[in-house]
């Protein structure tokens, strides 16, 4: 089982896949790795119930796009699971229809944190949005690094999950970060987020051998059970949390 969490691969929809083609060239090399199950997120900036409804449109059409020309090229398609990155652009809980761009059935939303300097009413969004019965999950979160220090903390004290980008493990600048994260019970989901097939390309293969070598095969097992969980739209209880440590030189 190998299921990437975080990818922009709906044809000429968001900042991904310029089209169809492209989208199953990205396909096919997450299948040759070994994915089996994509989690397609394309942006989404919601600021009013309409965006929403918006988005969901477009999104249909880019899915229907994609799955006649997979039908048509006869690639061997994973199964693809609807959802989308969620910008954090306001208080979301006060949308009408939000839990609709949740990940498929489920009540997990992947959730893109502003890239400005957040405040205390960015901590607040998230905290009010996991109370309403949508359970977010952070995408690409060693992106948040230079964000306060007890802003940071006080959103790991929030009931959230965690999502790393693959090609962050083994990245120098990061392996303190990740290694401190992963001690302390704190990545939960892995992502390509892929978009393209030069500079944000399909590397779950490369993330797997750096995990499998860092933090052992049960790691990356556990990462997978992970995603496979929330997919089922079953509960990730604090207590199914694991802790990995780097391996020592002699046990590698």
């Amino acid at each position: 089982m190998m299921i990437d969490f975080h990818s922009h691969i709906m044809p000429a929809f968001d900042d991904g896949a310029s089209d169809a083609d492209t989208s199953l060239k990205m396909i096919k090399l997450s299948r040759d790795m070994g994915v089996n199950t994509i989690v397609s997120t394309s942006h989404c900036y919601p600021c009013s119930s309409a965006d929403i409804d918006k988005f969901l449109s477009e999104r249909e059409r880019a899915y229907d796009e994609l799955m006649a020309a997979a039908q048509n090229s006869g690639v061997d398609m994973p199964e693809i699971r609807l959802g989308c990155e969620v910008h954090l652009t306001c208080d979301l809980t006060r949308l009408r229809g939000i839990e609709k761009l949740c990940i498929d059935k489920t009540g997990y939303m992947l959730v893109e944190m502003p890239s400005s300097n957040w405040n205390d009413n960015t901590i607040d969004y998230i905290y009010k949005l996991s109370i309403s019965g949508i359970k977010p999950i952070i995408a690409h979160a060693e992106r948040n690094i230079a964000q306060k220090s007890e802003l940071l903390s006080a959103l790991y004290t929030l009931d959230i999950l965690i999502q790393i980008n693959a090609e962050s493990f083994g990245a120098a600048p990061l392996k303190k970060f990740i290694d401190n994260m992963m001690k302390n019970k704190m990545i939960h989901i892995i992502g390509t987020d892929m978009h393209n097939l030069n500079t944000r390309h399909p590397n779950m293969d490369k993330a797997k051998k750096y995990i499998i070598k860092r933090y052992g095969a049960e790691c990356w097992s556990y990462l997978m059970r992970n995603a496979d969980i929330i997919l089922e739209g079953e509960e990730l209880y604090y207590r199914d949390l694991m802790s990995f440590k780097k391996k020592s030189f002699l046990s590698k």
